[in-house]
């Protein structure tokens, strides 16, 4: 027993009387204001929607290669040039109105989700007013400092007959 004490406090002891400093671990660095580049950037998609600003829209999304875009209904587009051309055409009906409020947002430095919440007004749809609510995902991808657009999901919370 007396061996096994001495063998455990002999070897124990010797790496902790170690002369050389071992090296630290980098600092973990939490900023103190997060880069909101992702919020802004979320809000400028959401504005230029809202607006129908079809050139203010074409510079918050990628203007070829992959966009996932699905409609309530479960139609789904998979390319930018797609969501580009239904939007040119859906902004040349001035009648309705959007309005959104972003429910949550998380982001890391080239990837971040949101989810949106979107009221959708028309005048007159099939003889009377329209309205449609909604949930709307976005995932958003950084790409030489600029946030765009890559996912766009919608899903009906409730919408007028």
């Amino acid at each position: 027993m007396k061996f096994w004490f001495w063998m455990l406090l002999v070897f124990g002891l010797i790496p902790a009387c170690q002369s050389e400093a071992q090296p630290e671990s980098a600092p973990t660095v939490v900023a103190e204001k997060p880069d909101e580049s992702f919020r802004l950037a979320l809000e400028e998609h959401l504005a230029a929607v809202a607006a129908k600003d079809f050139d203010r829209l074409k510079m918050t999304v990628p203007q070829s290669g992959e966009l996932v875009w699905v409609l309530p209904n479960g139609a789904s587009f998979m390319k930018a040039e797609e969501f580009l051309q239904n939007h040119q055409e859906w902004f040349q009906d001035t009648s309705w109105t959007m309005t959104t409020q972003i429910l949550q947002a998380n982001w890391g430095q080239d990837h971040g989700t949101a989810l949106v919440e979107a009221d959708l007004r028309e005048p007159e749809r099939n003889g009377k007013p329209y309205f449609h609510r909604m949930f709307i995902s976005y995932g958003l991808e950084r790409s030489n400092g600029r946030w765009q657009v890559v996912l766009d999901h919608a899903s009906t919370i409730e919408k007028s007959e």
